[in-house]
């Protein structure tokens, strides 16, 4: 069975070879005007997500939570709109797409702050702790 921690970390593979093939036809071009794009997608979309996934394998009883389905939802959609309204953006298409994949990936991060100070008790006793 497909559960949380495994859609957190297939996408962040999908997001990790997106942005390796960008970052490769970036360098075969000789032109780095997506670097910004390219770097928001690897490090919110490969690195975050990774985290996020890891976190829920560790917890899963934080993972079985409606809110965490949710942070998913939000966190895809902001690692989605963010590195596509950068790219938007450098090449003067206006920052909009950016705007909202912003306020998307903080309000991600929120939900996933929110999940990990309220079940500190359940990460605690996964990693040995009282």
């Amino acid at each position: 069975m497909k559960t949380l921690p495994y859609y957190f970390l297939g996408i962040a593979v999908l997001q990790g070879l997106v942005g390796m093939g960008l970052g490769v036809f970036m360098g075969i071009s000789g032109d780095f005007t997506l670097a910004p794009a390219h770097a928001h997608n690897n490090l919110l979309g490969w690195v975050g997500m990774a985290i996020f996934g890891l976190y829920y394998v560790l917890v899963p009883e934080v993972a079985a939570r409606r809110i965490a389905t949710i942070h998913f939802w939000t966190a895809l959609a902001g690692n989605i709109a963010m590195p596509l309204g950068i790219a938007l953006l450098v090449t003067n298409h206006g920052p909009l797409l950016s705007i909202v994949g912003s306020l998307l990936e903080i309000v991600s991060m929120a939900l996933f702050g929110y999940l990990v100070w309220t079940n500190r008790a359940a990460l605690a006793r996964r990693m040995g702790g009282a």
